[in-house]
């Protein structure tokens, strides 16, 4: 039968199968959005469908066979259409279900009211309106021959199998005329199916060969449109009847009061009776029957084209009106009719669907140097993240240009490319593009600004600064010649960013606070290019160590971007990864890794395949985790990220690859596996050798890294060499010195110096890392740093020196952290340790005293949160009124403090014994 069925369907595909597990392994791996109709024929087959019923893909069932037995599976199984014993029969049931499936086939978009501008649009937005734009193109291409034969041959080629739908396109060829176009639509299932195929999947190449029919068929509906207004009451009211999944009615129940368009043409009837016929009669559980009201009225719409097309088509009892391609409708209710299982959704035709296409247009012609309704589709497709739809659609244009501009096709494919970080296809395109501008006759100086300016972009993201900067100074004196202050603040902005990377932040902050002015000057006072300037300023004052004054920012411009754009948008998503940057700073791990993850989270539904900007967000993510002391973790994102970049961007060098090197590095030391770590920290050296000058701060990073690897590999010499270079990269330019890289180069060399058995230099290089890292603004990984060094001398008996690293960790903490934090507990029982000790060698009262304060702070806060240091700090307090007699306090304390070891270590034997021995001691004193 395979043969027979494949012979009748030959427009569809069809499978075969024997083997019962193979069709299930082929059922199962077909994509939710296909349709599979099923046919079965044996008694073993039936069995599958247990296993496949309920599967999405899965949309009819037709059992062949001349038994009888089956008819008790109708009522267990609702996607059964029904058994057959007549071939003729089966054909007739697939087709009319074919045909079916075709026409509920809908796909909704909606349009998002709280967007405050259409400059900036989430995907769904963005969808809603290009057909509407697709259209206008439609309408200013060429309508020639060669338009006409390049359809014909897409047709012949898809058909080349098909005698019958051969025999009808040579027919339309040779007899085909424009003023017949919904004739041939309503009659050849060769042109509508194939039409509708490609404004169902978006697929721009077909659609685009399509162009010459679309034209036309645009073109009839309007003069019908014309011709039938007087015919009509001023109100009428038109009918679809679909069935929908659960899902989609859902979706239309969550969006009432929205804008709505369908991806097509929209074909409705007068009579509600005929378009009851087409909900049809499935039991389907995971579909509902649906019926359209569609209130038009011809006295307020005005741009919206609709026309009765019964005259002209072979079903005339149906009623037909088609919509045409721009059509869109206000959402007014969905409601639902229980006795009649049926749902009913009332929508309005409207003109704002084409007032939201116009203010687009007209937004983007403003900030775009040229006005090409042509060119301008090709950039919504970019702007919306439809980045392969976009190159398609400028590949046809640079096959056929039309008289188009080629340098802004050009140009458009090396934004495409861009966008999806091909950076070195995105430079060959825009050099294309800058070369045909400036050999113009006249010059096209004032174009070239964005070009140059975009190429500036690329120069920056594989770490190339100087020439970036080259590129960015050129296009801005070609702006302010121009004045254009899109592309002006844009270049200014720029310019800033390369200032800042190169460690100049006065300069940086200079360029950055002009291109603030310029937007807040020009633009609304909520827009995503003012929050994007905020942005640049919060990331300059976040390299100078003011974190709370980055955060601020960070925060400003997160707070605009979520004002003014799509949830979804990639520059909230950028937005969150700044604040999380922010907080990493301050010590805040997990609030940075919640703001990382919405980020990522937005990331992936924008770039499913993959992008350089996912790679990033990985790379954040395995940091954090990294400062967490979660070593697996962290190594997990960065490989992963890692292993991103290397499919995407093999041969770029820039600062997020050696960050994601120096990482990796420095969990492999935690790791113990220093020569793996090694092979790491020398790829990054590499790298920052390339894109760096000498003496910047991440050349001496990595530097810095080497020497660690080398010293936990016990080979001092080279471990000390590399120190050494270090501090000479670093003091290169002591007016730019980087403190924290400072005081890592001094800490590690006395590490390395103390384990030689130099603890005399060695000790005195860390404590001058210590005041080196009381110069800079407190972060909470500093005072970590600085407790670590703090308790080397305290357990070397040096009072002294610990107590200084514990009160300049106190005073960071308190600077990062609420008050009753336990790290902030942590540094007051340090410091109590360290009084109580210095008071054991000096019985010195005032010590007793200050110990006593520091650890009854301690205690406040550990009680608080019954934290199991308490008992240690109970038992410290008992100590010290011990030492001062007054023992009724002490016998107190050491009570408290052996219930809470009682309770926080139950199994510990040797504190039990410790704990009962201080009591007994201090009772005996008592006595």
């Amino acid at each position: 039968m395979g043969e027979s069925i494949t012979k009748e369907f030959k427009d569809y595909a069809i499978f075969s199968f024997v083997d019962q597990q193979l069709c299930l392994d082929y059922i199962k791996s077909v994509p939710k959005t296909d349709t599979i109709f099923l046919i079965l024929s044996c008694t073993d087959t039936i069995e599958i469908l247990c296993i496949i019923h309920d599967l999405r893909q899965l949309d009819s069932v037709f059992i062949y066979s001349s038994e009888q037995q089956y008819e008790d599976l109708l009522e267990k199984y609702s996607k059964i259409i029904g058994t057959f014993n007549q071939y003729i029969d089966l054909i007739q049931s697939i087709q009319d279900n074919i045909d079916l499936a075709v026409q509920q086939s809908e796909s909704f978009r909606f349009y998002e009211q709280r967007q405050k501008s259409t400059r900036d649009l989430s995907k769904e937005a963005g969808a809603f309106l290009w057909l509407r734009i697709f259209k206008d193109v439609v309408l200013n291409l060429p309508h020639d021959k060669q338009a006409k034969d390049e359809m014909i041959e897409k047709l012949r080629l898809y058909y080349r199998n098909n005698k019958k739908q051969l025999k009808n396109i040579e027919e339309f060829d040779r007899e085909y005329q424009s003023e017949n176009s919904i004739q041939w639509y309503t009659g050849q299932p060769f042109l509508y199916k194939q039409l509708n195929r490609a404004l169902r999947t978006e697929d721009i190449n077909l659609l685009y060969t399509f162009r010459y029919f679309i034209y036309d068929l645009c073109k009839q509906l309007e003069q019908e449109f014309q011709q039938q207004q007087e015919d009509f009451d001023s109100i009428i009211l038109l009918y679809r009847g679909v069935r929908l999944s659960s899902d989609e009615v859902k979706k239309l129940e969550s969006k009432v009061g929205k804008l709505l368009s369908t991806n097509g043409y929209v074909s409705t009837s007068l009579s509600k009776d005929a378009a009851l016929i087409f909900t049809g009669s499935s039991n389907n559980k995971e579909e509902e029957n649906v019926l359209f009201e569609i209130e038009y009225d011809f006295g307020k719409v005005k741009s919206i084209v609709v026309a009765s097309i019964a005259h002209l088509s072979k079903c005339r009892d149906e009623q037909e009106f088609l919509f045409d391609l721009d059509a869109a409708f206000l959402l007014q209710s969905v409601t639902r009719n229980l006795s009649s299982n049926m749902v009913l959704v009332k929508m309005t035709a409207v003109d704002e669907g084409s007032e939201l296409a116009k203010e687009y247009i007209e937004e983007h012609r403003k900030l775009m140097s040229h006005g090409s309704i042509v060119i301008l589709f090709g950039y919504l497709l970019a702007e919306i993240g439809e980045y392969d739809k976009c190159q398609q659609y400028f590949d046809c244009l640079l096959k056929n240009p039309n008289r188009e501009d080629l340098s802004f096709i050009y140009y458009y494919l090396g934004v495409v490319k861009y966008y999806q970080g091909n950076y070195e296809s995105a430079l060959n395109y825009y050099q294309d593009s800058y070369n045909r501008l400036i050999k113009a006759v006249p010059s096209r100086e004032g174009a070239s600004s964005f070009v140059l300016n975009d190429i500036g972009s690329i120069y920056k993201i594989r770490g190339q600064y100087d020439t970036a900067l080259d590129y960015f100074l050129r296009a801005l004196k070609i702006s302010e010649t121009y004045s254009n202050y899109y592309i002006m603040a844009n270049i200014l902005g720029n310019i800033g960013n390369i200032y800042r990377i190169k460690g100049d932040y006065d300069s940086a902050l200079s360029y950055q606070i002009q291109c603030l002015h310029i937007r807040e000057h020009n633009l609304p006072s909520v827009h995503k290019e003012i929050a994007k300037a905020l942005t640049n300023i919060a990331v300059i004052y976040s390299d100078k160590d003011e974190l709370n004054k980055a955060l601020e920012y960070h925060q400003r411009s997160l707070k605009m971007n979520e004002q003014c754009l799509p949830a979804e948008h990639e520059n909230i998503a950028s937005s969150l990864n700044h604040v999380a940057n922010a907080l990493n700073n301050q010590g805040k791990f997990d609030d940075a890794l919640n703001y990382y993850m919405r980020a990522l989270k937005i990331r992936k539904k924008t770039f499913p395949n993959g992008h350089p900007n996912i790679a990033a967000n990985l790379s954040s993510i395995g940091q954090t985790y990294y400062f967490k002391k979660e070593y697996d973790c962290a190594f997990q994102y960065l490989k992963e990220s890692l292993d991103m970049r290397e499919a995407l961007l093999p041969n770029v060098n820039d600062t997020n690859l050696t960050d994601i090197f120096k990482y990796l590095g420095l969990i492999l030391i935690k790791l113990h596996r220093c020569c793996d770590a090694l092979i790491y920290y020398q790829r990054a050296l590499k790298i920052s050798e390339t894109i760096y000058p000498d003496g910047h701060s991440t050349i001496t990073d990595c530097l810095t890294n080497i020497g660690i690897a080398y010293c936990d590999m016990n080979d001092y010499s080279h471990a000390l060499k590399y120190f050494e270079n270090a501090l000479e990269n670093e003091t290169r330019d002591t007016t730019k010195s980087n403190l924290i890289q400072l005081a890592r180069i001094y800490d590690n060399m006395g590490i390395c110096q103390c384990r030689q058995g130099d603890e005399t230099t060695g000790l005195k290089h860390r404590m001058k890392a210590v005041r080196i890292i009381d110069q800079v603004h407190p972060r909470m990984q500093y005072a970590d740093w600085i407790d670590t060094i703090g308790n080397i001398f305290f357990d070397k008996d040096l009072f002294d020196a610990a107590l200084e690293c514990y009160l300049i960790s106190l005073s960071m903490k308190a600077e990062c952290l609420p008050s009753d934090h336990t790290n902030v507990a942590e540094s007051f029982m340090r410091i109590g340790d360290v009084f109580a000790e210095k008071n054991k060698i000096t019985s010195n009262e005032e010590y007793c005293a200050k110990a006593l304060d520091y650890y009854k702070k301690a205690l406040i806060i550990y009680q608080n949160c019954e934290h199991s240091n308490v008992a240690y700090v109970l038992n410290s307090i008992g100590s010290i009124y011990e030492n001062l007699h007054e023992y009724p306090l002490a016998l107190q304390y050491y009570r408290e403090g052996c219930t809470m070891y009682q309770k926080y270590y139950p199994s510990e034997e040797t504190i039990r014994q410790i704990n009962e021995n201080n009591i007994s001691r201090v009772q005996g004193l008592m006595t």
